[in-house]
């Protein structure tokens, strides 16, 4: 297995490269096409927590209906014909009690296997029976309460042999648990970005068959890469007619010492990323933010090799980072909501202006408001007949109520407005 520094290098390379290309780019989030947003859209990978009742109150808070873990083969069978399903079967109980739907990951290799007793993470035509024995554990054991995903990011350092022998991989386990299971939901791909020709393999080989989505991890350096990275794969679908939805089983930034997000600017990826996301509900299910849980709390000695350590949204006291009040008013603001981008007004408002709309059947709406680039723009905001006209800080999560027909600061930080009632909105130029 590639070392966690091998790993840390290839990444700031590969961010680097994103960040250079991106930097300089006009805004991703013009999208133009109206969509439900789904009740159960947002989630959260929960690695490092032992899912206490405080966690799942914590995930409550965030609006994470989904969460994401590996049963590693390993780990469920230690030894041929040896199966342990203790650990699973309590955790999954967990989740379901506290009302969480789970994706689990299909992975990687058993040691037993080899003479030299190491995973190889290259499972060819010997192997293969092995695996798919593990998969149907797994499913006979678990049906149709989990959600389940073939392997993490082979296109990257998971998976250590050919793209052919893991095509022939993702196609065999797609199609055991469809035989054995057909109302499962069958998720494949889960490629780290879009790789264009990985992604085409996977097309081409018939691997995406008896699938009901494709996974991806849209990593880039800021939300503006991300929202790329959805634009590109979508492209890829078109071309083979692909017509079932993106899961973005990972996405999310490092605000390590080495990443490209800093501490300050987090909260602002955090709700560029979940509405910009969710603006695009017409072809992505859901979002599954990496991760819950720092490796840190502030103030202990960091690793400062490893930017893996500083994905989270809490700490490891369970006390909220920076960033936390952002995705809970984002994802209790427009989960379950209409993106309605027609029913927005803008007279003479800038294209550097990015305006989301979006609203409930209950009256409820939401506005969501950043400038892409340097300075501001003031903006007026007329909403007649609104009810409890209100501006939200993404940094503290406090409200303000605002007078009638506001005019709006609006700079790179997005704003987050939302009132109940009235009439369509319209943005002008003040």
């Amino acid at each position: 297995m590639k070392s966690i520094i091998t790993k840390t290098c290839l990444l700031i390379a590969l961010f680097a490269l994103c960040f250079s290309l991106l930097s300089c780019a006009s805004t991703a989030f013009n999208y133009s096409k109206s969509s439900m947003i789904p009740d159960d859209f947002f989630g959260i990978s929960p690695d490092r927590s032992p899912l206490l009742q405080e966690d799942f109150n914590l995930l409550d808070n965030f609006n994470a209906t989904w969460i994401r873990s590996t049963i590693r083969w390993t780990g469920v069978e230690p030894e041929e014909g040896r199966w342990e399903f203790e650990y699973w079967d309590n955790y999954i109980s967990k989740a379901e009690a506290a009302g969480k739907k789970i994706i689990l990951i299909l992975g990687f290799d058993s040691r037993w296997l080899y003479e030299d007793n190491k995973e190889q993470r290259n499972l060819g035509e010997r192997e293969l029976p092995y695996f798919l024995k593990y998969v149907e554990q797994v499913v006979t054991r678990y049906g149709t309460r989990v959600a389940y995903e073939i392997w993490n990011e082979p296109n990257w350092v998971f998976w250590y042999g050919s793209d052919e022998n893991f095509f022939a991989l993702s196609a065999a386990t797609a199609k055991r648990i469809r035989e054995l299971e057909p109302n499962a939901i069958v998720l494949a791909g889960s490629t780290s970005r879009v790789d264009k020709k990985f992604t085409r393999g996977m097309f081409r080989s018939g691997a995406m068959e008896n699938t009901d989505g494709f996974s991806v991890h849209p990593y880039g350096a800021s939300p503006n890469g991300t929202m790329r990275q959805i634009n590109k794969l979508q492209k890829i679908f078109n071309e083979f007619n692909y017509d079932k939805p993106i899961w973005v089983t990972e996405v999310g930034y490092s605000t390590g010492p080495i990443s490209f997000c800093n501490i300050r600017e987090y909260p602002d990826y955090i709700v560029k990323t979940l509405s910009g996301l969710a603006t695009r509900a017409d072809g992505v299910r859901n979002l599954l933010w990496y991760e819950f849980m720092d490796t840190y709390n502030p103030g202990e000695i960091k690793n400062r090799l490893d930017f893996e350590n500083y994905f989270g949204l809490i700490y490891p006291n369970r006390t909220l980072k920076p960033g936390a009040h952002a995705f809970m008013l984002t994802a209790n603001h427009i989960a379950g909501t209409q993106y309605n981008p027609d029913n927005l007004t803008r007279e003479k408002v800038k294209k550097s202006v990015t305006s989301l709309y979006f609203t409930k059947e209950d009256g409820t709406n939401t506005l969501i408001l950043w400038k892409n680039g340097v300075g501001r723009r003031n903006l007026r905001l007329t909403v007649p007949g609104a009810i409890s006209l209100s501006q939200y800080n993404i940094h503290n999560g406090e409200a303000n109520l605002l007078p009638e027909n506001p005019v709006l600061k609006v700079k790179k930080s997005p704003i987050i407005i939302t009132w109940a009632e009235g009439s369509a909105p319209r943005l002008t130029k003040k």
